[in-house]
């Protein structure tokens, strides 16, 4: 548990996750402007939006763990799971737009989740080490598709959306595979 001193609040989920040492902050910071511009240009179009901040983004391929789950997994903080489900029961997401960068070994990404008839907006963003993602690139792009599993920090899941077009992901896959090890 944390101990917030009198006088103190409790730091936002955009600040904790600036602060964390796995993430380069400038990237971070510069990933969130970019986000809030993007959002307003949707609000000025008559869409409803909404951020989901991951606090913690893993790149999974189907031989990491006890599931063939693959694709990026997301922890979405607490305060913004119950918001996320009442946003998503109201649409039916046909369209997805990558924003990425990299920074050093830092992959910087936003998934944004349209739904043009409800004028529906989500934004799902994120960093990962470019290191762990290789077999996750490679089985996106053999299998023709990706995915983006949200999840409680229990490991729980809440909800998991497929995307079509992995390029769209992954424009150059040999950037990433550069990264691959023999291990």
């Amino acid at each position: 548990m944390v101990n917030i001193d009198q006088g103190e609040s409790q730091p936002s989920d955009l600040d904790r996750i600036a602060r964390s040492p796995e993430v380069s902050r400038e990237g971070w910071i510069q990933t969130v402007e970019d986000v809030q511009a993007m959002m307003a240009d949707r609000e000025n179009e008559g869409y409803e939006t909404l951020f989901l901040p991951s606090g913690h983004t893993t790149p999974k391929n189907p031989e990491s763990g006890e599931t063939e789950e693959w694709g990026l997994s997301y922890i979405v903080p607490g305060n913004k799971v119950d918001p996320f489900i009442e946003f998503n029961e109201r649409a039916n997401f046909s369209e997805t737009a990558v924003y990425q960068s990299t920074a050093g070994e830092n992959v910087f990404i936003v998934t944004e989740c349209i739904d043009p008839e409800a004028k529906l907006s989500l934004f799902i963003g994120g960093a990962y080490r470019i290191r762990f993602s290789p077999p996750m690139v490679r089985t996106a792009m053999e299998e023709g598709k990706m995915y983006s599993h949200l999840k409680r920090l229990d490991g729980t899941l809440i909800h998991t959306f497929e995307h079509e077009h992995p390029e769209s992901f992954f424009p150059d896959p040999d950037q990433f595979y550069a990264y691959e090890t023999d291990i």
